[in-house]
């Protein structure tokens, strides 16, 4: 679920089961989820869309403030809500590890070092499908 058509598009080329908008409800409630984007008006969203005792991690650096929480709509039935800090070497290992075993297929722009500001400003205008690099 993303609010980029572009990502949507990318999804579906990949062969994910549901594809919908980041406001969207999925078909069915969700074991966990991952918030990626810096918008605190999704943590309810994604709350909503947990199941029984779900678990919404919100893995950005930064998010932009969360709206007021309806404690029967967002968090009863034992949902619960992480934040996510910072990811050790360990943990990057433990995820190619992964990767090997299972079909990935990143979609990736890569950059110079040199050109970081702009990979953030094409970030930030929804310029780039899939992740951007950075390259030295």
């Amino acid at each position: 679920m993303t609010r980029s058509e572009s990502a949507r598009d990318l999804a579906r080329q990949l062969g994910a089961v549901f594809v919908g908008d980041a406001y969207d409800s999925p078909p069915d409630p969700l074991d966990s989820a991952i918030l990626f984007a810096p918008v605190g008006d999704l943590v309810p969203v994604a709350l909503r869309a947990l199941d029984r005792g779900g678990t919404l991690a919100i893995a950005g650096i930064h998010l932009s403030d969360i709206p007021p929480l309806n404690y029967a709509a967002d968090l009863f039935f034992e949902r619960q809500l992480r934040s996510v800090t910072a990811n050790t070497r360990a943990d990057g290992e433990d995820f190619w590890s992964l990767a090997a075993e299972i079909p990935l297929a990143p979609t990736t722009t890569a950059y110079p070092l040199g050109e970081a500001d702009r990979a953030l400003r094409d970030l930030a205008g929804d310029r780039i499908t899939g992740a951007a690099v950075l390259k030295v």
